[in-house]
């Protein structure tokens, strides 16, 4: 009895080497090959006398280009406008040594490649939208389906300058109190664009007139507590966030769930942008505007941002995070089509003139 149980081990002993041994093995993993899809995004604005639509290929490996397509905008039901197709974008810096003009897709990043197609109808709120798009002769169709939301009253904008602590101290920012009232009777959801749209006045080192515009749109949102969803934080809080938890709104995306039917009040800054970033010599005038816009969008519209919002921030860990999974409401394709609605204030800022002494003559 005793031979036979020390037998027994001995078998037992030998299937856990051999099982052990056969678990270092790597098994290949070779996934059936997907047919390509056609990807299909814009974000139409209501409130803009133009919009854009992109295409591009899926694949496995990263997206590749469409070379042929055509995309035609429905509204309510009939043809309002086949969108032009706008051409490649030229690369720039290096890339211009080699640039091809019988080639211009040479030396382009794949997501410079995709098409881009420019819409010039203005769009009304309740208005259904289709967008229907056709690539490579008639291979891929896809078409989305909207509807434009529709904007809520004028809002009011109070602004001020106000220090707002940063990591090494505090600094002078301009604060904004948006206030809007909510459309009554119904879920909502809405997103705060903040554009401060800057010209500025002067020469390139050869001496010929320039004028640069640029747009930044940072907006800072960390004392609001709707847009923070109810976390409100300070730079104390953020510098103390060891594990790298918090997500910021950087779309500013929020529901109506902490004050609907009613008005609420929104806290946010922005920076002064009295530096020049523009590249220009001897500057003589900087112009600069400042647009809120309080965008009505869709539940669907809501959830694509507050996806992009944890994608793109420098916190989410793929590994330790659930996973996030875009929406898509393109049929027959990928991608997502949404449209806005807005309501707008615009600023004009004094101009700063610059006295420079240094100027040629013909230019003072």
């Amino acid at each position: 009895m005793k031979t036979r149980i020390c037998f027994l081990y001995l078998i037992i002993h030998i299937g856990i080497i051999l099982f052990s041994t056969s678990c270092e093995n790597e098994i290949p993993y070779t996934p059936a090959h997907s047919e390509p899809q056609l990807i299909m995004n814009a974000l139409l604005d209501a409130g803009e006398t133009e919009n854009y639509v992109y295409l591009n290929l899926s694949g496995i490996h990263g997206l590749s280009h469409v070379e042929e397509a055509t995309v035609n905008l429905y509204v309510n039901g009939q043809l309002i406008e086949k969108a032009e197709e706008l051409p490649p974008l030229k690369p720039i810096g290096s890339l211009d040594m080699v640039y091809d003009p019988n080639a211009p897709l040479n030396n382009l990043p794949e997501i410079a490649k995709r098409k881009k197609f420019r819409i010039t109808t203005v769009l009304a709120p309740g208005d259904d939208i289709r967008l229907e798009a056709t690539a490579e002769n008639g291979k891929y169709h896809t078409t989305a389906d909207v509807t434009v939301p529709y904007p809520v009253n004028p809002i009011h904008v109070d602004t001020c300058l106000a220090s707002l602590r940063e990591y090494n101290g505090w600094g002078t920012y301009r604060q904004y109190k948006v206030t809007l009232q909510d459309r009554p009777g119904e879920k909502n959801y809405y997103r705060l664009d903040i554009r401060n749209d800057i010209t500025t006045y002067g020469q390139y080192d050869n001496y010929k007139d320039t004028i640069v515009y640029s747009r930044e749109t940072e907006v800072i949102n960390r004392e609001d507590v709707i847009l923070t969803d109810g976390n409100p934080s300070s730079s104390e809080d953020d510098e103390d966030d060891f594990f790298g938890t918090y997500i910021e709104n950087k779309y500013n995306v929020f529901t109506d769930g902490r004050f609907s039917g009613t008005t609420c009040t929104l806290k946010v800054y922005t920076k002064l942008y009295n530096y020049d970033n523009s590249g220009l010599y001897n500057i003589t005038r900087r112009s600069r505007s400042i647009i809120v816009r309080l965008l009505s969008i869709s539940e669907a519209e809501f959830r694509y941002l507050k996806a992009l919002n944890t994608l793109e921030s420098g916190n989410y860990e793929e590994a330790l995070m659930e996973p996030i999974i875009i929406p898509s409401n393109v049929k027959g394709g990928l991608g997502f089509v949404g449209i806005s609605s807005e309501t707008r204030m615009t600023m004009q800022l004094p101009d700063e003139i610059i006295d420079n002494e240094n100027l040629p003559p013909y230019t003072q």
